[in-house]
């Protein structure tokens, strides 16, 4: 049975951090809550991760404020910004800080379990995508890179040097050791982990 991830919300209301650690309680997820950013930031370096909830306006440190000292110093939590009176610019402000969701105050319950549940899936992808290179061996990466450029097998042994059968082994061993479902799932897959910055486009003219 697979282990919750910690919950941590900070709000300077008192009722709606003991409402939420209720709900939290409720669906089996531990939490613990803080009544402003500047205790969570004290505390986060002996934190496990988890999931974050925070107020966007709090006295001191505000919610995007938070978010931004949080990525500044490594923490990749997923972090859902609620707010009592959210407006376009608010909105906008915390998902270009890397806000996983934005809620504005009262919102159903329902809802945040759910945003909950998503930012759990974006955690464990995170993870999965994080841990991808160092699975793969260095004329993996290679052909990975390439594939994800677009290039056709034969273009692939022509940059690399070696066959297109070899890279056709290759191609099956990535679809091995990344689960996926067919080509178009490996690129995507190798796109989420950051891989095939480099384009291959122009592999065939060589």
């Amino acid at each position: 049975m697979s282990v919750e991830l910690p919950v941590y919300i900070i709000d300077d209301e008192p009722e709606v951090c003991r409402s939420l650690a209720l709900l939290m309680a409720a669906g089996g997820i531990p939490a613990r809550s803080f009544g402003n950013a500047d205790l969570f930031l004290d505390l986060v370096h002996h934190l496990a991760p988890g999931i974050v909830i925070c107020d966007v306006v709090m006295p001191g440190t505000s919610g995007i404020e938070l978010l931004q000292s949080m990525r500044s110093n490594g923490r990749q939590d997923p972090v859902i910004l609620i707010a009592g009176h959210a407006d376009i610019p608010i909105a906008v402000a915390a998902m270009q800080a890397g806000a996983t969701n934005f809620l504005e105050k009262p919102f159903d319950p329902d809802v945040i379990i759910d945003a909950v549940a998503l930012a759990r899936q974006s955690l464990n992808r995170a993870s999965v995508n994080d841990s991808l290179a160092d699975r793969l061996s260095p004329r993996e990466r290679q052909v990975l890179e390439l594939v994800i450029g677009g290039a056709t097998s034969k273009e692939a042994a022509r940059h690399l040097g070696i066959s297109p059968r070899t890279v056709e082994t290759y191609r099956t061993k990535l679809l091995e050791k990344t689960g996926a479902r067919s080509t178009a799932h490996l690129v995507k897959i190798g796109l989420e982990a950051g891989l095939g910055s480099e384009r291959h486009s122009n592999v065939g003219s060589a």
